[in-house]
C-alpha cells in the first residue's frame, strides 16, 4: 500500500507500519549506495530505480532511504514511482520470453 501525501512525499506499509519518505531521502539514500550496474548487480533483483544516472534495487533504496525495508517489492517500486522516480524491470534469458515466475499465474 502506498499514499501520495502532497505529490513530494509517500507513504508506504513496512510490517504493518507507515513510513513517509520524500524524493530528498532517496536521492541522498541513493548518493550513498554503489549503483547495482556496478559491482552491486544481481540477478536475484528484478525492479530497478533511475536515480540520477545510477540504477538502485527498489527495496533496497528505500531501506537505505528510511531505515524501514518496505514490505514487497511491488510497494517498493509504487512508492518510488510516487515520487517521480523511472522504475525498470530487468530482463533476460526467460524473463523476456516467459515472464518472471513469480508473476505466473
Amino acid at each position: 500500500m502506498v499514499d501520495s501525501e502532497d505529490g513530494e512525499t509517500v507513504t508506504y506499509v513496512s510490517d504493518g507500519v507507515r513510513v513517509p519518505v520524500d524524493r530528498a531521502r532517496v536521492q541522498a539514500a541513493a548518493s550513498r549506495m554503489i549503483p547495482a550496474h556496478s559491482e552491486a548487480f544481481s540477478r536475484h533483483h528484478v525492479w530497478f530505480a533511475l536515480v540520477g544516472t545510477g540504477l538502485h534495487y527498489v527495496v533496497d533504496l528505500l531501506d537505505e532511504a528510511t531505515g524501514a525495508r518496505p514490505s514487497t517489492a511491488e510497494t517498493a517500486r509504487l512508492a518510488l514511482t510516487g515520487l517521480g522516480f523511472p522504475v525498470l524491470a530487468l530482463g533476460y534469458g526467460d524473463l523476456l520470453t516467459k515472464g518472471h515466475p513469480a508473476h505466473r499465474s
